[in-house]
């Protein structure tokens, strides 16, 4: 097997040496070349390496591996997009500064939210790069401790009128619209995306394209979240957007919650059948329902006409 004894890292150095990857890459480089048959890992170990030990240049953000400990191995440079810290292409010198620098900024971002591997208690935006994301609220999800909603996005009584009557959908794009501009004001600007996400905002030179979900649950609600678009899963699956799940659409303080592939949810496979409208009836009475009219409806009939006499 390719890579057999050598640490995920290792691996990605050598490609990256061998210039198998780019400076700056995506998990989908690495699948091309560590993910089986061809590599050792699964999608969803690779999807989980580097989100597990980056670090942002800035030091406001660190994976969870390097929150609890481990040393930062990337640099999350954009959305979804990391470079190695020790680069082949860097000389001795520079990997040896890039390495320490990374250190010390994962040692001050620890001691800032307590030490070893306590839940800060202002964690760090997931994606400090993303522009579309606050700050998170103190209150993580249960079983993912990095997950936080946004803080209630207070909806007005005309904003409640507006939408009455629209679908979820309509109502979640509506809520994630208002909040990006409560965000941003008028530096944000929001298009549709049309290949593979529904928004794509961009505030000061920084883009991002996200999937917007809504329900009228108070929770996440995962069994209903769907994702049917092959574009949408492949923008995902790529780290080139991810899902806005707003939550209690219907409500006047309805929530935001930012999930990441890879770092928040998988993507599974599973069967969609369509579903037809049954025609009326059984199909043994085609003329039922149908018009009809009688000719000369008085006339006698004619004893040539039965098919038995007495």
């Amino acid at each position: 097997m390719i890579g057999a004894g050598l640490t995920s890292w290792e691996l990605i150095y050598r490609a990256r040496r061998d210039g198998r990857i780019p400076r700056v890459w995506k998990r989908g480089h690495l699948r091309e070349h560590l993910q089986k048959p061809v590599g050792p890992f699964s999608r969803n170990t690779i999807n989980a390496i580097p989100s597990n030990h980056y670090i942002t240049k800035t030091g406001n953000e660190m994976g969870y591996s390097v929150r609890i400990g481990d040393d930062p191995k990337v640099w999350l440079v954009g959305r979804g997009q990391y470079q190695l810290i020790r680069d082949p292409d860097d000389d001795a010198a520079t990997q040896e500064a890039e390495a320490r620098r990374a250190a010390r900024l994962a040692d001050e971002l620890r001691s800032r939210n307590g030490s070893g591997g306590e839940q800060p208690h202002e964690a760090p935006t997931p994606y400090p790069e993303s522009p579309a994301r606050p700050g998170p609220e103190t209150q993580s999800v249960p079983g993912s401790p990095d997950l936080y909603p946004s803080a209630p996005i207070g909806l007005s009584s005309t904003d409640l009128k507006l939408l009455d009557g629209c679908s979820t959908e309509q109502k979640a794009l509506y809520i994630v619209h208002k909040h990006l501009l409560a965000e941003y004001g008028g530096r944000a600007e929001v298009e549709e995306d049309r290949d593979g996400a529904d928004l794509r905002v961009s505030v000061d030179g920084r883009t991002e394209r996200i999937e917007v979900k809504g329900t009228e649950s108070s929770t996440l609600a995962w069994p209903q979240l769907k994702i049917s678009s092959q574009k949408s899963h492949e923008a995902l699956v790529n780290g080139d957007s991810s899902i806005y799940r707003v939550v209690e659409v219907s409500s006047a303080n309805p929530r935001i919650y930012f999930l990441t592939h890879g770092r928040h949810f998988t993507l599974e496979p599973e069967p969609r059948w369509a579903v037809k409208r049954v025609p009326q009836g059984d199909g043994r009475y085609p003329l039922r329902g149908e018009p009809y009219r009688y000719d000369r409806p008085y006339d006698p009939v004619a004893a040539e006409e039965w098919e038995a006499l007495g």
